[in-house]
């Protein structure tokens, strides 16, 4: 009968190390995970500004015609693809030319307008004249997310 006290305070003791084992565990990595989500979290933060940032190089600045013509290069694909509208208003075309899409009542949508090819005829309305100065603007729907580049040339 003692094998079989022995035995059983063996397994109660196991099961006790098993228990506190567990706990150490528990406590240990508890605060790790704490900090994982914490830094998950800084990095999420981060990705999202770093991807605004090629959008926010023209927040409030003054521009170049040849870096508005640059810029419509640049994002003419996401404009067909909604992702952003491109607006420019030029000395000649006093309201804005929306290329591909524009962005009204927080969204984006198609416009029937062609593309940017106009940009570069020197008798057209939409000319963009590359030593003209522009003056650049970035506009957020109501969640805070750039949807729209406004270039207004500026008087001279």
């Amino acid at each position: 009968m003692s094998e079989t006290t022995a035995t059983a305070l063996k397994f109660a003791a196991g099961i006790v190390l098993a228990i506190v084992l567990i706990g150490i565990a528990v406590m240990v990595f508890k605060p790790a995970g704490d900090s994982a989500k914490s830094v998950s979290k800084d990095f999420e933060a981060i990705n999202t500004e770093l991807q605004d940032q090629k959008y926010l190089i023209y927040d409030n600045t003054a521009v170049s015609g040849s870096q508005v013509l640059s810029a419509l290069r640049r994002f003419e694909q996401q404009a067909k693809e909604e992702q952003i509208a491109l607006s420019v208003q030029t000395g000649k075309n006093t309201t804005d030319q929306w290329y591909h899409a524009k962005f009204e009542s927080d969204k984006v949508t198609k416009t029937g307008a062609t593309g940017i090819s106009k940009t570069t005829d020197v008798t057209d309305p939409e000319y963009i004249n590359p030593s003209g100065m522009f003056t650049a603007s970035v506009h957020r729907d109501s969640n805070g997310v750039i949807r729209a580049i406004k270039f207004v040339q500026q008087k001279q």
